[in-house]
């Protein structure tokens, strides 16, 4: 069997004995790509920095091609590591132009085939007329190709890319994460990249790992991650979604407030189980004809949809994600059927 391109091992990082990453195992094959969701100071920060050769590790070790590159006894020095790195902060070089800082890497190739590389690279990212401008000159968006460019031209065995679209905005964002997704695809390049933006993790990826506390909840793909989530918080984190109250009848059923809910549970639950099912936008189905009818609490117009907050009881709300054409407003009451195709349940007070 193939040893995986990246694999981790029972990785702890630490600072002044507080754990930040803890027992994190995860493998990426060659040409995967990868990303590391979750919340500001989970530790996916000090994952990429370890992998990248900047953070000393406590405990386990992490292989590059199948080489020990780090562990509690050695540590590789990074540029022995062959990665490419893309951080939030470009860390261009700003005496050099946009072909001498796409060059910089490569500066033991001969000069004709340096050139060809870098008209390759500024090609790829759509910068091939730019190359004698300097990084001021540049927008961020543009700035950030730049150094996307300079982490590709060495051909990389692992790209890494530390929340590569943070300071930029939403539209831009979007656009590049797709961009990118269709450069690392086409360069064959495996990733692993660092975001709290699950929509980006979700569109760019093939596998997912959340993380909480420095702990890795889930190692995934996204559809897994969003259908069928190891625990409460992976479930609340990684999409819109809310919890409705009911009692396991058996194994392919679930009793609630609204009725009877069918489908496969993901675990098994024993019957009479109290659990918190949830309860995706696009489960609660807006339904003219539907006898249910649940007051609106609150609209949220986007343009091409209307998200609807819809009050079940004191405690309890679900959402409903419609097209924009079924103007109901605040106050009045919407038809809904529930569509589950599948049940996500969570034993009560379970994490």
């Amino acid at each position: 069997m193939k040893a995986p391109l990246l694999s981790i091992e029972n990785l702890a990082c630490g600072y002044h004995q507080q754990a930040v990453v803890k027992d994190l195992s995860l493998s990426l094959a060659a040409g995967e790509i990868a990303c590391l969701l979750g919340p500001s100071g989970c530790g996916k920060t000090t994952t990429l920095r370890a992998i990248a050769g900047l953070e000393p590790v406590t405990a386990g070790s992490i292989r590059i091609q199948d080489r020990l590159v780090s562990s509690h006894h050695h540590q590789m020095p990074p540029e022995q590591r062959g990665l490419g790195m893309v951080f939030q902060e470009h860390a261009l070089f700003p005496h050099l132009t946009v072909a001498d800082n796409v060059a910089f890497g490569l500066r033991k190739l001969p000069s004709n085939e340096k050139a060809k590389r870098v008209r390759e690279c500024l090609a790829r990212v759509r910068l091939d007329d730019m190359e004698a401008r300097y990084p001021h000159e540049l927008s961020g968006g543009q700035q950030q190709r730049v150094a996307l460019a300079r982490a590709l031209a060495p051909r990389p065995a692992l790209l890494l890319l530390d929340e590569p679209f943070a300071s930029l905005d939403l539209d831009l964002r979007r656009q590049l994460a797709q961009e990118l997704g269709d450069i690392l695809r086409e360069e064959n390049v495996t990733t692993l990249m660092v975001t709290h933006d699950q929509e980006e993790a979700f569109a760019l990826a093939d596998r997912v790992g959340v993380m909480r506390h420095g702990n890795l909840e889930q190692w995934d793909s996204p559809y897994n991650i969003y259908h069928a989530p190891a625990n409460r918080f992976v479930a609340e984190f990684a999409g819109y979604g809310a919890f409705l109250r009911g009692k396991v009848t058996d194994s392919h059923s679930v009793q609630t407030s609204l009725g009877e809910l069918t489908g496969r549970h993901q675990d098994s639950l024993l019957p009479g189980t109290e659990v918190d099912v949830l309860l995706r936008p696009e489960d609660i189905v807006a339904d003219e004809t539907a006898s249910l009818a649940l007051p609106i609490t609150r609209r949220q117009f986007t343009g091409a949809s209307i998200l609807y907050h819809l009050r079940v009881s004191a405690s309890e709300t679900l959402l409903c994600q419609t097209d924009s054409h079924t103007n109901v407003l605040e106050g009045d009451t919407l038809h809904v059927r529930l569509g589950t195709k599948h049940l996500v349940s969570f034993a009560v007070n379970s994490e």
